[in-house]
């Protein structure tokens, strides 16, 4: 199961796993939600930038990871040689993420996770 978080308090009052996700543009943002996390989270943030140079690495809880999803690095759609538009790393990561971390059975994935999308993301995202 997922909770759709619209804000820090809600993703700060998690009891099981959070997701956490967004670019550049949400990168105050996420800095906030990860320090209210108590040091019992566990989870996932991704942060897409345009570049490695970008990088700014985030202090987390010992079981809460931060990948960095530089756009440079990246393409846009299999095959069409263009260049990852912003926003479409982050998507593919957390699709990717969740076909991952859930079966779809509640009993098999345990506890429900919390999910922070950055309004960065672009709307086609709502679909995973």
């Amino acid at each position: 199961m997922y909770i759709i978080a619209s804000d820090a308090t809600i993703v700060s009052r998690a009891a099981g796993r959070v997701l956490i996700a967004g670019t550049e543009a949400s990168l105050d943002e996420i800095r906030a939600i990860v320090a209210t996390l108590t040091e019992k989270a566990r989870g996932q943030v991704f942060i897409e930038v345009p570049s490695a140079e970008h990088v700014d690495p985030i202090a987390t809880p010992e079981c809460v990871t931060v990948t960095w999803l530089p756009r440079d690095a990246r393409s846009g759609d299999m095959g069409s040689g263009l260049a990852c538009a912003p926003g479409q790393a982050v998507g593919r990561a957390v699709r990717a993420w969740v076909g991952e971390m859930s079966t779809g059975d509640a009993e098999i994935d345990g506890d429900a996770v919390c999910v922070w999308v950055g309004r960065d993301v672009p709307n086609d995202f709502a679909t995973v």
